[in-house]
């Protein structure tokens, strides 16, 4: 029946603007109507609407509003993966991304609804309320050198970056190496992990967490200071799939070229998106911390910061506190 169910599913979602007979939908998958009523009847259990009138069929006038995982395989079916978890709640989908790399050599994404214990980069925690964000886990296998992956950040924050702009009309920028801000607010964050060998680089896990749906009242005194979301911003309500859909769009684009392109060929469109420029700011690597504007971003992402006593350094993925 979940196969049938996933089928019906995709065909009235292609034809969602016309009214689908039950008849129809038997002979085309060559099943009872019996059947096709069931996996109707389980769909609306899922949180689908269907306007059914009599000699006319089914049609489809509303979709759940948390994350279905029918839905998303049919709107994520031309994605860059071959398998799709998707869960209500879990501790972290990059816990879960790392446990399901031990069993599966294919690109796959992890998404929840709820992490209990969302991390972001430097072990901090990640509010991630349900129904409300975006919190996923891709793995991607690139197999590369250890220095190709720090490029690998750039390349994926500006398609976070022009999948925020596509689906807002907002202006994103770009908090070097990756988080992603909208009026001084921080909206996205991710963490990209990795396994290889002496060979280099075989899997890369990148977690992202992007605050979509929420407003003010989600944030804590703290967060609200600091802290947004594309709802707040752009003022209306975000539709998850659409933003998901477009996102890995972007995200399939960028990764071809960083598979097959240098940094070099689109640095000018992420010091585009870059808000650091011409920006005193604090910046701290490891027991390395310096006051100083940002300068230069070289071809191998490797960032160059002039210090306020005229001094150049290089960071490779620095925290920055704007």
């Amino acid at each position: 029946m979940s196969k049938y169910k996933q089928e019906i599913l995709s065909y009235l979602m292609a034809h969602q603007t016309e009214y689908v007979s039950g008849q129809t939908l038997a002979n085309h998958f060559n099943i009872s109507r019996t059947a096709i009523w069931k996996a109707i009847e389980a769909l609306k259990t899922q949180g689908f609407t269907f306007e059914s009138i009599k000699n006319k069929g089914y049609r489809i006038t509303d979709l759940p509003h948390q994350w279905d995982r029918d839905l998303l395989s049919y709107v994520l079916k031309d994605a860059i993966i071959d398998q799709l978890y998707v869960y209500e709640e879990v501790t972290s989908t990059q816990t879960i991304a790392h446990e399901l790399c031990l069993t599966h050599d294919e690109p796959l994404l992890v998404l929840s609804e709820i992490q209990t214990s969302g991390r972001g980069r430097y072990k901090r925690p990640w509010s991630s309320q349900q129904n409300t964000g975006l919190w996923m886990s891709l793995v991607l296998h690139p197999n590369i050198s250890y220095q190709q992956i720090a490029t690998f950040n750039l390349f994926i924050s500006i398609a976070i970056a022009e999948a925020i702009k596509a689906i807002t009309h907002l202006e994103p920028k770009i908090k070097w190496p990756n988080d992603i801000y909208i009026n001084n607010k921080k909206v996205c964050g991710f963490l990209t992990e990795i396994n290889g060998d002496s060979d280099g680089v075989h899997t890369v896990i990148c977690g992202i967490g992007i605050n979509i749906n929420h407003n003010i009242d989600d944030f804590d005194g703290r967060l609200r200071q600091t802290a947004t979301s594309l709802k707040i911003e752009s003022k209306e309500e975000i539709d998850r799939y659409q933003f998901i859909k477009t996102l890995m769009d972007m995200i399939a684009h960028y990764y071809d070229m960083f598979l097959t392109q240098p940094f070099s060929e689109i640095k000018s469109v992420y010091k585009s998106y870059s808000m650091i420029w011409d920006r005193t700011l604090r910046y701290t690597e490891g027991n390395k911390q310096i006051h100083g504007k940002a300068v230069d971003l070289k071809d191998d992402g490797v960032l160059v910061v002039l210090d306020d006593n005229g001094a150049l350094h290089q960071f490779i993925s620095a925290d920055i506190e704007v």
